[in-house]
C-alpha cells in the first residue's frame, strides 16, 4: 500500500546510469515503508497522488535550488506542510538538505531531515513515525467536524471558534443547530419500527437493565439523525451537545456515539471541542479509535513512584471493551449507557488545551482494573500512570475530558510535536 511519494533531486553533473545505481541502495528500505517514487531527473516513474504526502529525496549535493523550486511548485509553504527531507552520508546529500532546510525555515516553514545509514537503510521506526505525521496533518486539513448544538454550559475551557482550530490543527469546524438534529429525529421517529436498527449493540450485550425498548428506540432514532448530518455536511467526525437530549427528549446519545465511533465517525460529547479534535487526531495518527472520560479519580503514590487514576464515561466505542452491558445514562437515569470493561494493557492518555489550542498533554499509562462501581459514569478504567503526568494533570490541567487510545502511541506523538507542533 502506497503511504508516500518521494521526488528525488539529483546534480546534472551525476548521468542517469549513476543516479539509479545509488537511488538503488535505498528503494527498498522507501518501498517497505510504503514509499512510491515519483520523478527521477525528467522521468515520470508514477504521476504525482495530491492525496498523499510528497518527501523529496536530496540524491546528491548541488541540488537546493531544485528542491525549493519543488517545494515552490507543491505549493507546501502556502498550505504549510512540513518537508521531509531524505539524505544520506554520502554525495553531498546531507549537506544539501541541511541548506535546504536552513532556507525553508528562513521562509517560513517546517520541516525534517532523515537520514539513511552507511548500508542504504533508513531507521524503520522513524520513518514510519514520520510517514505517519505527515498523513495525520493532511487527513486533519481535509477533516470536517460538526459541531451539533453549542458546547455545554460547564465546558467553559473547552469551547474555540472555528478559526482558531482551524489555524492550530486542520480541521474544518461546521456549527450545526441542535434544533436541526431535532427535526430529523421527528422524522425518524415516523418511521415504522422495523425500518430502524441499532446493529448488533443489544444482542451482543451482556445484560439489559433499567432501560426499556422505548429507550433503545430513541437510540435508534438519535444514530440515524446523526448519520443523517454526517452524509448531509460530509462529517469525519462530530460532537455534540448531548445533554439536551436528556432535557428535550429524555433520552442520552450514548449509544448512538458508541455505534458512529465504531463506523469510523469520531463521536465526541458536551460539544468538547479539544476532545474531539484529540479523538480524530488520534484515529489519523494511529489509527485507533480512541475513547473520551472524565478523570474521575487521581491518587498520587509516593511510595513507589507512580500514581493511579479512574477514568469513566457512559459512553464507550464497543470495539475496545471485551464485553458490555446496556444500563442508563449515570447522572439522568434516563436513555442507554454502555456499560463497558476495558481490558488490561497498555494506553496513551491524551489532552489538549490552552487558550489557541497550543498545548498538548499526554502520556503513557496501563489499564490495571475496570471496575463497575455505583456512583460513577458507566465504563471505567483504573489506570497505572507515571508520577510526573499525574501530578501535572492536577496541578496544570487543560480541561475536563481525557482521550485514551489502546498501546503506548507516546514516541509517535512526541515526533508529531517535536517536528511541526501547532501553533
Amino acid at each position: 500500500m502506497t503511504l508516500f511519494q518521494y521526488a528525488v533531486v539529483a546534480s546534472i553533473l551525476h548521468d542517469e546510469r549513476q543516479k539509479r545505481a545509488l537511488l538503488g541502495r535505498f528503494e527498498s528500505t522507501l518501498a517497505k515503508a510504503g514509499g512510491e517514487p515519483q520523478t527521477l531527473g525528467s522521468d515520470t516513474l508514477r504521476p504525482r497522488d495530491d492525496t498523499l504526502p510528497l518527501f523529496i529525496f536530496v540524491l546528491t549535493g548541488g541540488t537546493e535550488a531544485e528542491a525549493m523550486e519543488l517545494i515552490v511548485q507543491e505549493k507546501m509553504l502556502q498550505r504549510e506542510e512540513p518537508v521531509v527531507l531524505l539524505a544520506h552520508p554520502s554525495q553531498n546529500s546531507l549537506p544539501a538538505a541541511f541548506e535546504i532546510l536552513a532556507k525553508l525555515r528562513q521562509d517560513g516553514g517546517k520541516g525534517t531531515i532523515l537520514q539513511a545509514d552507511t548500508m542504504g537503510i533508513f531507521d524503520e521506526k522513524t520513518l514510519g513515525d514520520t510517514v505517519a505525521v505527515s498523513q495525520s496533518m493532511r487527513a486533519l486539513r481535509a477533516s470536517r467536524i460538526g459541531v451539533v448544538g453549542r458546547p455545554s454550559d460547564w465546558l467553559i475551557a473547552s469551547h474555540h471558534d472555528p478559526k482558531i482550530v482551524r489555524g492550530a490543527w486542520g480541521p474544518e469546524l461546521r456549527d450545526i443547530p441542535f434544533e436541526e438534529l431535532s427535526d430529523i429525529i421527528k422524522e425518524v421517529r415516523a418511521k415504522p419500527q422495523e425500518d430502524i436498527n441499532l446493529p448488533g449493540l443489544r444482542e451482543k450485550a451482556e445484560f439489559y437493565t433499567e432501560a426499556d425498548e422505548a429507550d433503545m428506540r430513541k437510540s435508534m432514532e438519535i444514530l440515524c439523525g446523526l448519520q443523517t448530518l454526517v452524509v448531509r455536511y460530509e462529517l469525519t467526525a462530530l460532537t455534540l451537545r448531548c445533554f439536551d437530549l436528556v432535557l428535550q427528549d429524555r433520552s442520552t446519545g450514548c449509544l448512538a456515539l458508541s455505534a458512529l465511533a465504531d463506523e469510523g465517525i469520531d463521536a465526541g460529547c458536551e460539544g468538547d471541542i479539544p476532545s474531539i479534535i484529540g479523538l480524530h487526531w488520534m484515529r489519523t495518527l494511529t489509527g485507533q479509535t480512541g475513547w473520551m472520560a472524565n478523570p474521575s479519580r487521581i491518587t498520587i503514590q509516593q511510595e513507589d513512584g507512580g500514581a493511579e487514576a479512574l477514568i469513566a464515561h457512559c459512553t464507550a466505542p464497543c470495539s475496545i471493551l471485551s464485553r458490555y452491558g446496556l444500563r442508563s445514562h449515570f447522572e439522568s437515569g434516563l436513555g442507554v449507557a454502555i456499560a463497558g470493561i476495558i481490558p488490561a494493557g497498555d494506553v496513551t492518555l491524551v489532552r489538549i488545551g490552552g487558550k489557541n489550542l497550543e498545548r498538548v498533554w499526554f502520556s503513557p499509562a496501563r489499564v490495571i482494573a475496570s471496575p463497575r462501581q455505583e456512583g460513577l459514569c458507566r465504563t471505567q478504567a483504573v489506570l497505572r500512570m507515571p508520577l510526573e503526568r499525574a501530578q501535572e494533570l492536577l496541578t496544570d490541567p487543560l480541561g475536563n475530558h481525557l482521550v485514551m487510545v489502546r498501546g503506548d502511541w507516546t514516541g509517535r506523538i512526541s515526533a508529531y510535536l517535536r517536528l511541526w507542533k501547532p501553533i
